[in-house]
């Protein structure tokens, strides 16, 4: 086994707010109640009740924060016994930073629009696009006859408003999270997260070429001819890079289902605060006034 070096200070802090952050987005989500009336969701409701918009973006919001909070809970947990030490492995890293972004992705664009018609529109291609992959994961022809027959009935159902070819489901997860890195306010270059998911692709798929290319190596002994012993270790850098990019995603997707659903972030954001603060367990040394600013609070300075 290659020996372990410490993680920069600078990555260990930046891990931990990823971590942080992710527990705080999940809280805001889970306590966010039906949409309200007059809300984005209320209206994609109504205009087609039938498998709720609302339901299927919580879904997708939900399994991301999933995979960024088993990051949290490796990463950060919030009681470290004193003996503990965290590894941080490549492939399973990448696996997740990977995971989060793909459900996230599908929340993003689902919802970026201001037409109803066209959230319900794109609603429907990934309910196809569900249906279709999980017909593949039957072997038995009658129950792959049963789910195709479910996406018959859900195109009869909305002939009159969306043909067949207007309803075809996204080609890729990739074709998916480059439209998701549409909105300015994200702030995401679709180009930059593309070579981000497939690095963290290959590595969650054991692609040898991501040996060299996230990892540092330093070459030691030749033990047979042209044959060196390495040590390798995972860039705690491009590490960083691809939970930050999963993270945004993330909790942009979080952010917006709450003001598609007409929560007010700021309430929900406070409420998770103080929620946070009480979980934490801060290191000895540490200011007690970090839990006040943390819980939004402002104790007057000594």
């Amino acid at each position: 086994m290659d020996s372990p070096v410490p993680v920069p200070t600078e990555i260990s802090q930046a891990f931990t707010e990823i971590a942080q952050g992710s527990r705080l987005t999940s809280h805001m989500v889970e306590g966010c109640g039906d949409p309200v009336g007059g809300s984005s969701f209320y209206q994609v409701n109504t205009l087609y009740p039938f498998e709720k918009v609302s339901d299927r973006a919580r879904h997708y919001v939900t399994a991301a924060l999933q995979h960024m909070l088993m990051w949290a809970d490796h990463a950060a947990p919030f009681k470290f016994h004193p003996e503990q030490v965290v590894y941080f492995t490549l492939r399973p890293s990448y696996t997740l930073a990977r995971a989060a972004l793909e459900s996230a992705a599908q929340a993003v664009w689902l919802m970026d629009t201001r037409d109803p018609t066209a959230c319900v529109q794109r609603h429907l291609k990934l309910i196809r696009w569900d249906l279709q992959e999980h017909r593949k994961s039957y072997l038995d022809i009658a129950d792959k006859e049963r789910i195709k027959e479910r996406e018959a009935e859900l195109l009869r159902r909305v002939a009159d408003v969306f043909t067949d070819d207007q309803l075809k489901p996204p080609p890729s997860y990739l074709n998916i999270i480059r439209d998701a890195c549409n909105p300015d306010d994200l702030d995401l270059d679709k180009d930059k997260v593309e070579r981000i998911w497939r690095a963290a692709s290959g590595a969650a798929h054991g692609m040898y070429w991501t040996n060299l290319d996230l990892q540092t190596m330093v070459v030691g002994d030749e033990y047979e001819p042209g044959h060196f012993r390495t040590n390798s270790q995972p860039n705690p850098y491009l590490m960083l890079e691809a939970l930050q990019a999963a993270y945004k995603m993330t909790q942009y997707a979080g952010l917006k289902y709450l003001l598609f659903a007409g929560a007010d972030p700021t309430e929900r954001m406070l409420s998770g605060r103080r929620w946070l603060a009480d979980q934490i367990t801060l290191k000895p040394d540490a200011d007690p006034k970090l839990l006040a600013q943390l819980k939004g609070e402002h104790p007057e300075s000594p």
